[in-house]
């Protein structure tokens, strides 16, 4: 009994010293203890020694050297020009040339390698760049510009690689590298083949860049064009259609809605243009620089008219290019058009200086002073000889009398007495006209008949 009690103490004790050593060696070997003695110099900010742990890379010993504070007071270099494709790795006698670049673009694992006791890693200053403009994966959207540190050697596939490759809308037969000759300011263009290149990186196409190339990839025009127009009000199928930019018409687009309801006022139908093109207006635009005592008097009523005027109305031929098919009145339609298809009018909408101005409902029979007095008849500001209709359909202003028909959605207008301070300046021209010629008649008789 007691000889196994010796022996039970002694695989206790040889256990113990087991699990002690295999602590101990982890310890050494994974433990926060082990530190390795790292040199970062260069474009850093804080040059140095670290004590890094074994499982660091050699991106985070150049971002340590970036983040820390400068406590020795060592000298604070600017890193914002520092390499990240030159980087050179010192480990013992062997001189490792890094691109850490394709590590963190193309997760290239050996241009970032696991740190090493004694490494030096040393950071340059960027000497030379290309580069890129256009449709390539890594578009800045501010500039449509990549600027890629340059390596000896470089060529055209290695670059485009660095900005994530280029774009399914590439026009890969119209691309083109501008170069500087020599030292001078005059450039020379160099057309590239980028489908040869991305093929076969070793076809002549693929040629070594050099310092300030400017690589131009372009996009195919109206690639993959999401053009679209929206129809709102009494249509079949309301909501946003895709077209063919400049070639989709609107009978087209208006048949594949289901076309319009029988609700639908298709003689106020019309289509809102958006696009500046089309809506833009030199005249108009230099006049509202303009101040109006300035303007002529036809270039006043103009501008009038253009500040009532609704902005981008394209067509109010509807009725006949439905109902009649007519295709001289189809247009093509544009990115952003808006077709509404108002619902038909019920109503005469009375308007100004009448008590109850509003809408009431249309009565064929009723001329449009008896629909002023359905609206509580005139105020004592109307102007009752300036009355005027303006037609739904048309837009026209006419001047009523007691037989004018009046259709639903008309508008009858009874419009304010101006007052007479309006008319004064002119009147006061007119007099000091008259006034000039009576004086310059006297004269002139004075002068005849002394």
């Amino acid at each position: 009994m007691k000889n196994i009690n010796i022996f039970m103490l002694v695989i206790v004790v040889l256990l113990s010293s087991i699990c002690l050593f295999a602590e101990g060696i982890g310890g050494m070997q994974y433990g926060s203890n082990i530190m390795y003695n790292v040199s970062v110099v260069g474009a850093v900010k804080n040059p140095g020694v670290y004590m890094l742990p074994p499982t660091s890379r050699v991106s985070e010993a150049i971002k340590f050297a970036n983040t820390l504070l400068d406590t020795i007071n060592v000298p604070v270099h600017a890193a914002d020009n520092a390499s990240k494709r030159n980087i050179t790795l010192k480990r013992n006698e062997e001189i490792i040339k890094l691109d850490l670049l394709r590590f963190l673009v193309l997760g290239e694992d050996d241009s970032n390698p696991y740190l090493k006791d004694g490494d030096i890693i040393i950071v340059p200053a960027i000497k030379k760049q290309v580069h890129v403009y256009g449709a390539v994966g890594n578009r800045n959207d501010e500039e449509l510009n990549n600027s890629i540190e340059l390596r000896d050697e470089d060529r055209v596939f290695d670059i485009i690689e660095l900005v994530m490759g280029i774009m399914p809308s590439t026009d890969n037969r119209n691309a083109e590298i501008v170069r500087f000759i020599e030292n001078s300011s005059k450039t020379e263009s160099i057309s590239i083949d980028l489908e040869k290149i991305m093929e076969d990186p070793e076809s002549k196409e693929n040629m070594i860049l050099q310092n300030d190339d400017r690589i131009y990839i372009r996009e195919i025009p109206e690639y993959h064009n999401k053009s679209f127009v929206t129809l709102i009000g009494e249509i079949a199928y309301d909501g946003t259609y895709a077209i063919e930019n400049n070639k989709t018409t609107l009978l087209q687009i208006i048949t594949k809605s289901g076309g319009p309801t029988e609700d639908a006022d298709l003689s106020n139908a019309y289509l809102q243009r958006i696009s500046e093109e089309d809506l833009r207006e030199p005249e108009y635009e230099e006049l509202k620089k303009t101040r109006t005592t300035d303007m002529s008097h036809l270039e006043y009523r103009y501008f009038r008219n253009k500040l009532t005027e609704e902005i981008g109305i394209f067509a109010k031929n509807f009725d006949t290019l439905w109902n009649n098919k007519e295709i001289e009145y189809d247009i093509n339609l544009k990115d952003g058009d808006v077709i509404y298809f108002p619902a038909k009018a019920v109503a005469i909408n009375i308007s100004g200086e009448v008590a109850n101005p509003g809408l009431i409902n249309h009565d064929s029979e009723l001329n449009y002073l008896e629909y002023i007095e359905l609206a509580g008849g005139i105020t004592g500001k109307a102007w009752k000889g300036k009355i005027k209709i303006i037609r739904a359909k048309t837009g026209e202003w006419i001047n009523p009398n007691k037989n004018t028909k009046l259709y639903p959605g008309d508008t009858i207008f009874v419009p304010q007495k101006e007052r007479f301070s309006y008319y004064w300046p002119h009147i006061k021209e007119t007099v000091a006209f008259v006034a000039g010629l009576a004086t310059t008649y006297i004269a002139v008789k004075g002068i005849i008949n002394p």
